[in-house]
C-alpha cells in the first residue's frame, strides 16, 4: 500500500474515533448540566405552580375509578414515553425518540412534541394525581420545550433529558404508592 494512502487512512480513522469520543463527552456534559439546572428549576417552579393550583382548587377533571380504564391510561402514559423518548435504541447514547427527531424541525416539531406530552399530563390528572405531581409534570414538559428550542445543542439535551420517560416514572411511582 502506498505510504501516503496508509497515512491518510490512519488520519481518517483517528479523526472518526476522536469525533466519537468528543461526541460522547459533550453529550455527557450537556446532559449532566441540563439535569442539574432542570432539577433546580423543576423544584422551584413546581412548588409555585402547586401553590397556585391548591389555592384555586386544583384541576377540574373527572377522576377515573374504573381499574381497567386506569390500567389503560397507565399503558398510554408508558406508550407515549417510549415513543417520544426511546423509540430507536442506540448502543452508546441510550436511545432516540420521536421528540428528539421532531425537535430538528424548528418550532413545529417542538410544538408537536409538547402536544403529545400534554396527553401524558391529562392522563395523570384523570388518574387523580395531586397538584404537586401535576405541576412538576407541567414544568418538566415546559423545560423540555425550552431545551429543545435551542438549535443543535437542544436536540442533544432533549435526547438525554427524557422528560416524557421521567414523567411516566413519576406517575407510576405516585400511582403505586397511593
Amino acid at each position: 500500500m502506498d505510504p501516503l494512502l496508509e497515512a491518510l487512512v490512519w488520519i481518517v480513522a483517528g479523526a472518526l474515533v476522536l469525533g466519537l469520543v468528543a461526541f460522547i463527552v459533550l453529550k455527557w456534559f450537556a446532559v449532566r448540566i441540563a439535569n442539574r439546572v432542570a432539577a433546580e428549576v423543576e423544584r422551584r417552579t413546581a412548588a409555585a405552580l402547586a401553590h397556585g393550583m391548591r389555592r384555586t382548587g386544583g384541576p377540574r377533571t373527572a377522576i377515573v375509578e374504573d381499574e381497567a380504564l386506569q390500567r389503560r391510561y397507565l399503558a398510554q402514559i408508558d406508550r407515549i414515553a417510549k415513543i417520544m423518548d426511546g423509540l430507536v435504541p442506540m448502543p452508546v447514547i441510550g436511545g432516540i425518540g420521536l421528540d428528539a427527531v421532531l425537535g430538528l424541525v424548528p418550532v413545529l416539531g417542538d410544538a408537536v412534541g409538547l402536544g403529545a406530552a400534554s396527553l401524558l399530563i391529562v392522563r395523570a390528572a384523570q388518574l387523580g394525581a395531586p397538584p404537586e405531581l401535576l405541576s412538576r409534570l407541567v414544568v418538566m414538559q415546559c423545560m423540555d420545550l425550552v431545551f429543545g428550542a435551542v438549535p443543535v445543542l437542544g436536540d442533544l439535551v432533549d435526547a438525554g433529558y427524557r422528560a416524557n420517560q421521567r414523567s411516566a416514572d413519576l406517575v407510576h411511582d405516585w400511582f403505586n404508592s397511593r
